[in-house]
């Protein structure tokens, strides 16, 4: 089997390890591999990709993966990386997300055998678990100092955690000795706030079972060169469903990445071999103002996350507003694309154009608008416009219904009727 584990580092993908050597080793034969997903949200967002991504890699190495939903955890909240408590979600909701994950899941692993992969809810194990067995099975083999010395609970301090949340290792630790025991589980891996959890559940299951060959590692936290999360944009995350983030949207995040993180996000989401990967990077930084390596990202993610014939959508939809020729576009393109830009919503069925240029914020005031249109820097849905008493009519915009307003070289506004 191929280093799997050192292809993983040299992408920038692993962070900590119980025992590097030991997990190398293992990962020269066959193994299974369990990593959680948590199912606050009815989709995963490009963050969790990241995980997605390992595990697929794994799988493709000859490795068994387990991807467990945390449909029982969920309902208590895991403390990792929270300032404060989690707000509860009832048990439909969490039910619900559950069944919406384990679909998305299955699009991008292969749980088409046992022997590929498992899909897995842990609600289906700890709703059976009395009190009493919980504490005398699991909560006597934690002991409270053990348990504070963890950042994930001393960071919590001093603004309080509760002991729903505080107990969350203890449930984590059981859902590893469990896999173990059912699956033969003997690796897990998570992100890098998740390291005190992993590393309780390597005690705990080694406690259970001294015999037991299991090891945790875990993924770096992505940031950007700014140190921002990946995968969030000013609007909030960047979720894999299209319902809740369109393509478009995250075709876009990644056409503005920096050229800094141009390099790093290509080794972590290309499938291909470090050495081709290192080309493109070379020949994109040879011409970076032609901004090659943000468009191979942004292709490369939107296929791998949607389709490739999305990914080619999301290209024209681009090339749209750069070229200013909408002539191809669907209303509801030109709505993903204007959900990106300054908007605004006018009512009635027609506004005229200084009024428009300053309600979108592409002119401080009509008197600046009147300047903008008649230096000739205005355009309308692609077409210059120099008259100033120009009305704009929803009936006459894409779909009967929108407009892009342009002033200058870069600078946009999108404009929708309310009322036709």
């Amino acid at each position: 089997m191929e280093n799997i584990i050192e292809d993983l580092y040299q992408r920038g993908l692993l962070d900590n390890f119980s025992d590097k050597d030991k997990i190398a080793e293992m990962l020269k034969t066959p193994q299974t591999i369990y990593c959680g997903f948590d199912p606050s949200a009815p989709s995963l967002q490009l963050g969790n990709f990241v995980m997605i991504t390992i595990l697929h890699r794994l799988q493709m190495a000859g490795h068994r993966i387990v991807a467990l939903i945390g449909g029982g955890t969920g309902m208590i909240g895991d403390p990792s990386g929270k300032k404060a408590e989690r707000v509860f979600q009832d048990a439909e909701k969490i039910k619900h997300n559950v069944e919406c994950i384990k679909a998305q899941l299955s699009l991008y692993l292969d749980f088409s055998t046992p022997e590929k992969g498992v899909l897995v809810d842990n609600g289906d194990w700890w709703s059976k678990v009395s009190i009493i067995e919980f504490l005398r099975d699991y909560g006597k083999l934690f002991s409270v100092n053990y348990m504070l010395a963890k950042d994930v609970v001393a960071s919590r301090l001093e603004v309080g955690i509760s002991y729903a949340e505080f107990s969350y290792m203890i449930l984590q630790s059981g859902d590893f000795y469990r896999l173990h025991e059912i699956y033969g589980c003997s690796l897990q891996i998570g992100g890098g706030d998740q390291w005190g959890n992993l590393t309780s559940s390597l005690d705990f299951v080694r406690k259970k079972d001294p015999e037991a060959q299991v090891e945790v590692f875990s993924a770096k936290l992505i940031t950007d060169s700014e140190g921002k999360k990946f995968g969030k944009s000013e609007k909030g995350a960047l979720y894999l469903d299209s319902k809740m983030c369109s393509p478009y949207f995250i075709y876009q995040y990644f056409i503005n990445v920096s050229d800094s993180d141009v390099g790093r996000y290509m080794k972590i989401f290309d499938d291909r071999p470090l050495a081709e990967i290192q080309k493109d990077i070379e020949e994109h930084f040879a011409h970076p103002e032609l901004r090659l390596g943000q468009k191979k990202l942004a292709d490369l993610i939107v296929s791998k996350v949607h389709s490739p014939s999305v990914a080619e959508d999301c290209k024209r939809m681009s090339e749209a507003l750069f070229n200013d020729d909408f002539s191809s576009i669907s209303l509801s393109e030109a709505e993903d694309i204007g959900a990106g830009l300054p908007s605004f919503e006018a009512e009635g069925t027609e506004i005229g154009l200084l009024d428009a240029l300053v309600g979108a914020h592409l002119a401080s005031s009509k008197r600046e608008a009147r300047e903008f249109v008649s230096a000739g820097s205005v355009k309308v849905n692609g077409q210059k416009i120099t008259d100033l008493a120009y009305i704009l009519k929803a009936s006459e915009g894409l779909g009967g219904q929108v407009y892009f307003l342009k002033r200058g070289k870069r600078n946009y506004g999108f404009l929708n009727f309310l009322a036709k």
